[in-house]
């Protein structure tokens, strides 16, 4: 499945979602709360938290993240495919540049 492929599933799944309207706002704050638990899960995975204090696994945790981002850029009508590998090619440009050898 190629990224558009995943935003067009995404939004027919998400379009089905009964009760509240599902804007940019929610969603945004849908991204935050599902970005949190990615981060909790993350501490407990590296040791900083005990298991008995997940609040999800860390596979659930980046798989809806994603919904979240895939249900933004359907709300944007994001070209994924297209604009994405632009992103990646930035990124790497500038490590061949030196802009992350401080980290």
């Amino acid at each position: 499945m190629n990224l558009n492929d995943a935003v067009k599933k995404t939004k027919e799944i998400s379009d089905q979602m009964p009760g509240k309207e599902w804007g940019i706002y929610p969603r945004f704050n849908d991204l935050v709360e599902e970005v949190g638990e990615l981060a909790n899960a993350i501490q407990v995975k590296e040791g900083w938290k005990t298991k008995n204090r997940a609040k999800s696994e860390l596979i659930d945790s980046i798989c809806d993240v994603l919904y979240s981002v895939f249900c933004i850029a359907a709300i944007y009508n994001v070209d994924l495919d297209q604009e994405y590998p632009k992103v990646l090619k930035h990124i790497d440009d500038r490590r061949k540049k030196g802009d992350f050898d401080h980290i």
